[in-house]
């Protein structure tokens, strides 16, 4: 293997926040060919870190110190190929002590590509709050303590003026993650989030407020030429076929948004904390609200779509403007709570970019409430709680209880501080079933109805954070909007059922981990030969299909791999009873999931042992990856 690094930086930041120190090693070529970036060198690094006994703390407190919370770019970002634009963050989540990961989009990512690091892990807990500033070389660490309890924007604003850097780039935490919410957000480029997980939480409990790149460092390519020439070819086909990219031009003209309109049709789109898939919901339509408020288009770097949008919103007669909405968005804090007006619904998404917690955790667990009022479970219990919030205004479509509670979650006060650990521990804290908390492993189902496609459902079930439709959007191969027919990556004849289609499923979520690993964006997918060929060009590695997507499988097998050291089985591959109820009307009227039998034809694919869980022997010595006592 040529030990020349092209497309990365060839460095590893170590920063201890304990000690305020740091350290700086290489990354392994090898390392880099098997793992290539982003999460999947993350959870390398993760799995080499911890030991037996540092599973053990973790299982019993995600908050420790020995938590790694590592920043990564990979190879592709920030290069020629459209969509390029994003980083990953990483750590064992809070929220559902497992494996945890996100990724952003914005500007922030080309600073950090640009760092001189590939990565930065982020261990101990700061004496204070602190933010961590990397420029020019050199680490510095900074007391934040007035920067204490500040709202996301605020504290965007405030460090460039104290450092007068107006044009550098920073991921930080609000009061949702300083107050550790368990689903709190890392935001950066004003509102760009990443969301799931709650790794704003972890950040939160290391006490760093902010991390600030200004980096200058430029990353040599195996040869950009080759990239350049398939972007032109890229080009030359959406020129040749303008209508083939109908997709492209709805995200371009209206933002994630636009997916409403067709999630309603398919019965995807999820209402009434998932008891209903019919409903009203045009005021919240994209084109209902570019018609009704001033809302303008950005895109992230290398963006091709530009499906970013930012909305002007009126508050207590002042004009704001609000990053978004994206479609999740307006789906769990609108149709899941019964809000079908659009100001309730902006407002809210607002408040949760402002304040730094994911929106599609927060929507999940307010519309949990509301459903449970609603349907007169653990009233009593729920009214110790609600302090100055009577409880009959806890009820679908009550869009200002839902902006009042989202503020109590930031606060932790009264039932704020209930609904800030999301639905599993909701239901044990409120002595419900646990079975009606909508979640796999403690991760709140997106917005995207499992009873509409089985497939997505096994992959909620099976993913490695538990329901995350960014990491295998099945719905979207279901659609034809994602389609490899050579990965077996195509629509069905009957979306309620899999049933011989587990390995496309499989290989879509190792495609999904290679762009998370690569790192970019999924929204746009080329075909499979430019996959492989822009990291190519920027690596160097030669993969062809058959190698790439081993890489995609090693990485998902990490991740489960460190997820099985913190207690998962077969057993929490599931769906709750509440996302199984079969509906008595709407597109998924009648639909019954049944997945057991696919399930077990997934562990055969996936080589995972069906009595534990955990991939087989025969399976990490096909991927290389030794066992955690040759590691740590």
């Amino acid at each position: 293997m040529n030990d020349k690094l092209y497309g990365y930086n060839g460095k590893i930041l170590f920063v201890d926040l304990s000690r305020e120190s740091f350290e700086i090693k290489d990354l392994s070529p090898k390392i880099a060919q098997e793992y290539l970036g982003g999460t999947g060198l993350s959870a390398k690094i993760t799995y080499d870190l911890l030991s037996e006994d540092d599973y053990i703390k973790l299982k019993e407190n995600p908050y420790s110190e020995i938590n790694p919370l590592i920043f990564a770019t990979g190879p592709i970002t920030g290069t020629i190929r459209p969509n390029s634009g994003r980083y990953t963050v990483s750590g064992i989540s809070p929220l559902t002590g497992i494996w945890g990961e996100g990724s952003s989009g914005g500007l922030f990512c080309i600073s950090l590509r640009n760092s001189g690091f590939d990565a930065i892990v982020f261990l101990g807990k700061a004496n204070r709050l602190s933010y961590v500033y990397i420029h020019d070389g050199n680490v510095e660490f900074k007391d934040a303590s007035k920067l204490h309890g500040k709202d996301c924007y605020e504290t965007q604003k405030l460090i460039k003026d104290e450092l007068n850097k107006p044009k550098v780039r920073i991921a930080c935490i609000g009061p949702g993650g300083e107050i550790l919410v368990k689903y709190g957000a890392i935001i950066n480029d004003e509102g760009r989030a990443v969301g799931r997980c709650g790794l704003g939480a972890l950040m939160g409990s290391k006490n760093l407020k902010a991390l600030i790149v200004d980096g200058k460092e430029k990353i040599i390519l195996a040869d950009n030429e080759v990239g350049k020439e398939l972007r032109k070819q890229a080009q030359l086909e959406r020129e040749a076929n303008p209508m083939g990219n109908l997709g492209n031009l709805l995200f371009t003209l209206y933002g994630t948004n636009m997916y409403l309109d067709l999630g309603m049709v398919n019965g995807d789109t999820p209402g009434y904390y998932f008891t209903e898939t019919e409903f009203f919901a045009e005021n919240l339509t994209s084109k209902t609200l570019t018609e009704e408020y001033p809302m303008f288009s950005y895109g992230c770097a290398g963006c091709t779509l530009k499906c970013g949008k930012s909305t002007i919103i009126e508050i207590d007669g002042n004009e704001i403007e609000s990053d978004g909405p994206e479609y999740e968005s307006v789906a769990a804090l609108g149709t899941l709570c019964g809000v079908f007006d659009s100001k309730p619904v902006l407002l809210a998404n607002h408040l949760c970019n402002k304040f730094g917690i994911d929106t599609i955790s927060c929507g999940v667990s307010i519309a949990f409430l509301i459903y449970l009022v609603e349907n007169n479970i653990g009233i009593e219990k729920i009214k110790q709680f609600l302090n100055d919030i009577p409880i009959q205004d806890i009820k679908w479509g009550n869009g200002e209880v839902v902006c009042r509670l989202i503020e109590k979650i930031v606060n932790r006060e009264g039932i704020g501080d209930i609904l800030a650990e999301g639905v599993r521990i909701m239901a044990e804290k409120l002595e419900v079933d646990p079975e009606l908390a909508a979640h796999v492993k403690g991760l709140e189902i997106p917005m995207h109805e499992p009873r509409a496609f089985a497939g997505q459902a096994l992959s909620y079930m099976t993913g490695c954070v538990g329901a995350n439709h960014n990491k295998c959007d099945w719905y979207a191969a279901e659609s034809g909007t994602v389609n490899i027919p050579l990965l077996r990556i195509k629509r069905g004849k009957n979306r309620y059922d899999v049933t011989g289609r587990e390995k496309g499923l499989v290989n879509l979520q190792d495609l999904r981990a290679i762009d998370d690993s690569a790192v970019n964006c999924n929204f746009a997918t080329p075909k499979l030969e430019h996959i492989i060929g822009y990291i190519n060009a920027a690596t160097g590695f030669n993969y062809n299909r058959k190698s790439l997507m081993k890489v995609g499988s090693r990485i998902n097998t990490v991740k489960r791999l460190i997820s099985c050291n913190l207690g998962i089985t077969r057993k929490d591959d599931r769906l709750t009873n509440h996302n199984m109820k079969v509906l008595s009307s709407g597109r998924t009227k009648n639909v019954k999931l049944e997945l057991e039998d696919n399930l077990k034809k997934y562990y055969s694919v996936r080589g995972w042992d069906w009595e534990t869980g955990r991939p087989t022997e025969e399976k990490l010595k096909e991927l290389d990856i030794l066992p955690i006592s040759a590691t740590s």
